[in-house]
């Protein structure tokens, strides 16, 4: 091998072993992409809890496991009252009915207000006046009329009961009612009514046959213990005729409705087993 041979041998192993290290270089001292810190997210951040035993597990609270979703219970809707006791505070609206210890039923039907207004120049005062519907109890079937004012009539006995209104409102009005012993013997009222003409013109070979509902479409109306105090209304029988069993006392009595102008009320008392007759005579206004 020649000397120059030589040399060229050595150039080009050193020139290798140069180029192999700048390409070492280059690789070791090239940067690298920085490494991203992976985000721990806690239990706590989770809503849960470690676990005790191992902490790299997560349970879930106690608020996850007992909750539930059970609707709130709603507040029921308190009722109006439908009973009340003789002798007590006895508030009524409108329309509204109460059943007393004797299954005595009383309905405020309506409150009337005839108060003077203000800046008007009137001759009384004016009152509320309310009126109650009273049925059952010592009144059986029949329907009986109770009026009382806040000036007037605060106070009406009507059969075995005595009611008495303590305050009043445009829609309300409180009461009290007190009941008292009364006879079991009781007096009956009976007669006859008698209406009349009925035709146009009437002839005694041909008299005018009276219908029925003629008799059937009015009342016995019963007032007492004043004339303006209605207790009870009847139909008529079809043949005009009625009975009625009242306590002792002093009633009105009135046809309704009559045939020319209101209808007459009569007075009668009544006494214990005892029957009373009375009549009337209705012109029916035809000619």
């Amino acid at each position: 091998m020649t000397r120059k041979q030589i040399i060229l041998i050595v150039t080009g192993f050193t020139i290798i072993v140069v180029a192999s290290y700048v390409l070492v270089s280059d690789f070791t001292l090239a940067p690298q992409p920085p490494t991203e810190t992976p985000v721990i997210i806690t239990c706590e951040k989770q809503g849960l809890i470690t676990d005790p035993v191992d902490n790299t597990k997560c349970l879930a609270t106690l608020a996850t496991t007992t909750a539930t979703t059970t609707p709130p219970v709603p507040t029921p809707t308190p009722q109006p009252i439908s009973s009340g006791k003789f002798d007590a505070l006895l508030s009524f609206t409108t329309k509204q009915s109460l059943t007393i210890s004797d299954g005595l039923k009383v309905t405020l039907t309506s409150i009337s207000d005839s108060r003077c207004k203000a800046n008007v120049q009137c001759i009384w005062v004016g009152e509320l006046a309310p009126e109650f519907n009273v049925t059952s109890g010592s009144f059986g079937k029949e329907v009986a009329t109770v009026s009382l004012g806040t000036v007037r009539s605060n106070s009406i006995t009507v059969d075995a009961y005595t009611f008495t209104l303590l305050k009043a409102t445009e829609t309300t009005a409180t009461i009290s009612i007190t009941k008292k012993s009364v006879p079991t013997a009781k007096g009956t009222v009976q007669g006859k009514v008698t209406i009349g003409p009925i035709c146009p013109v009437e002839r005694l070979d041909e008299p005018c046959v009276i219908p029925p509902e003629t008799y059937t479409s009015r009342n016995v109306i019963v007032y007492g213990p004043t004339d303006s105090v209605k207790i009870s209304e009847t139909p008529l029988r079809s043949n005009g005729t009625y009975t009625l069993s009242l306590a002792p006392g002093n009633y009105w009595l009135q046809i309704a409705p009559a045939g020319i102008g209101p209808g007459e009320k009569k007075l009668i008392t009544i006494k214990a087993n005892e029957t009373t007759a009375l009549d009337f005579d209705i012109d029916s206004g035809i000619r």
